[in-house]
């Protein structure tokens, strides 16, 4: 800035997590309609196969570009006989269409028309200009699986459990050149798409979403409606009101009965009320020193809330967190592992990699490996944590000092060195030169320094040593091969005088 090289400063009014989440929200939302308005224009004619619509619709919404002729050659003739035949896409096929009526289907839009409509769409609803979809710029922060899930679930599509060529170039494939017949789109294929749910609009709106997907099939009920039932909810609040008071017992018994309360109404327990008092049960028996039982009312809770809400809601989340620390806390290191690695998952993907707990989780994990003596995973585990954004400059003092640590115990001080002067940095901007962590810091610092200074001399000892005595393994073979030579001479010169 001094030397007037920089003549624009970017403007940052909001964390960089915030705005991918916000506008992968409005992508999703302004999708949404777009894709209504296709199958519905025409009278109707594109819904009388949506799953040729949807599948390109989703291909070009997950994509940076579009495929040229050649590359999509190239590509179909790598995957060779994985691709779906023309006997898959008949049998999704109801009935053919044709003519050159109103019903005829219109061909399947470009990458680039779907976009458009989406950002004009956007502008419309949210006054808004996209800043990281379908610009080349951002194209690496786009969070195309988050969008792809929150599409999903706001148009009610299910898709088969698959690792998707998500971020590449798409094929929309399709149009009525065959007749109506369904042809191949990428990333997403129509064979991709299992079905498509009905949303239902009602008052229940527990997870702040007005429509809801609506199934009578055994893996999912009816929706969960709120019930508004009085005695129920005083009873909670009282539970809270004595939990926050350290009247344990007390509070353990408005929460149960609060539970009865809401499963003598509903009839079952599948209802997010009840998830909610089984969380602030297991809050209580975990105070109360009763682990175990603490951490079956919460497993109850996350199994109720993943039946309620599917795996990937933010209620699951949390559950998976409050599972990881009460088995933490009460010893089962290896079950806290599995429950924080699944949170941990949920995060990134609800909320991209940018998500500023991504970095808590990870320096977390890290310390648990750390504490098991395994060092090699806590040092990728923090070193993952290094690369997540966090708006917490302590914290990333907190992981430069444990990077130290476990690169110091793996040998590697002059790294160590690095990592810690780091930290070391960070304290004194932070907390100041006078504060224990920098004072700790800076000891640490100096005798860092100084094994690394000693490991440096040994090693220049070492590779002393090692280069004397390979010369002198060279010059013992240079010798021994002279000797070798003069013996054979001498055995020829034998050989002639005998005859």
């Amino acid at each position: 800035i001094k030397s007037g090289q920089v003549k624009r400063i970017p403007r940052r009014l909001i964390p960089e997590c915030w705005l991918d989440i916000l506008e992968c929200e409005m992508v999703a939302r302004a999708a949404r309609h777009v894709l209504d308005s296709y199958l519905t224009e025409n009278g109707c004619a594109a819904a009388t196969q949506p799953i040729q619509t949807i599948a390109s619709f989703l291909s070009a919404l997950v994509s940076s570009g579009e495929e040229t002729a050649g590359e999509t050659e190239m590509r179909l003739e790598k995957e060779g006989s994985s691709i779906p035949d023309d006997d898959e896409f008949n049998s999704l096929t109801m009935f053919d269409t044709g003519g050159k009526g109103d019903t005829v289907l219109p061909p399947v839009r470009s990458r680039g028309q779907i976009w458009s409509d989406i950002e004009m769409e956007v502008a419309r609803r949210f006054r808004y200009t996209l800043t990281l979809y379908n610009t080349a710029a951002s194209s690496h922060r786009a969070l195309y699986v988050p969008l792809l899930r929150r599409v999903c679930q706001r148009t009610g599509v299910r898709l088969v459990a698959r690792n998707y060529a998500i971020g590449g170039k798409c094929l929309c494939s399709g149009g009525n050149s065959s007749g109506g017949r369904l042809t191949a789109s990428y990333p997403i294929s129509p064979v991709d798409v299992v079905e498509v749910v009905p949303l239902v609009k009602h008052a229940a709106a527990h997870g702040g979403e007005g429509f809801v997907p609506y199934t009578l099939s055994a893996s999912g009920g009816p929706p969960s409606l709120h019930i508004a039932l009085p005695d129920a909810k005083a009873t909670l609040e009282a539970a809270h009101y004595h939990y926050q008071a350290r009247a344990l017992p007390q509070a353990l018994e408005l929460a149960q009965e609060a539970a009865a309360l809401y499963q003598r109404v509903t009839d079952t327990a599948m209802h997010a009320s009840v998830a909610r008092c089984l969380d602030l049960t297991s809050a209580i028996l975990f105070e109360a020193g009763e682990p175990q039982m603490a951490a079956a009312n919460a497993a109850r809770s996350l199994g109720l809330l993943v039946q309620l809400n599917g795996f990937d809601c933010a209620d699951v989340m949390t559950a998976h967190s409050t599972l990881s620390h009460i088995f933490l806390n009460s010893g089962v290191i290896d079950s806290g592992i599995k429950h924080l690695r699944a949170a941990s998952y949920l995060m990134e993907l609800m909320a991209g990699p940018r998500y500023v707990e991504l970095c808590n989780a990870y320096h977390k994990l890290g310390s648990l490996f750390h504490e098991c003596s395994q060092s090699a995973d806590a040092l990728r585990f923090y070193e993952e944590a290094s690369t997540r954004p966090s708006c917490d400059r302590l914290m990333e003092a907190m992981i430069s000092k444990s990077m130290a640590i476990i690169l110091a115990n793996l040998g590697k001080f002059k790294e160590a060195v690095d990592s810690e002067k780091k930290a070391y940095r960070l304290y004194g901007l932070l907390v100041g030169d006078d504060h224990d962590l920098t004072k700790s810091s800076d000891a640490t610092l100096k005798k860092l320094t100084q094994m690394a200074v000693e490991q440096g001399k040994s090693k220049v000892e070492e590779d002393k040593k090692r280069s004397e005595e390979e010369a002198a393994d060279a010059i013992a073979s240079e010798i021994e091969a002279d000797e070798a030579e003069e013996s054979k001479k001498k055995k020829k010169k034998k050989g002639k005088k005998k005859k």
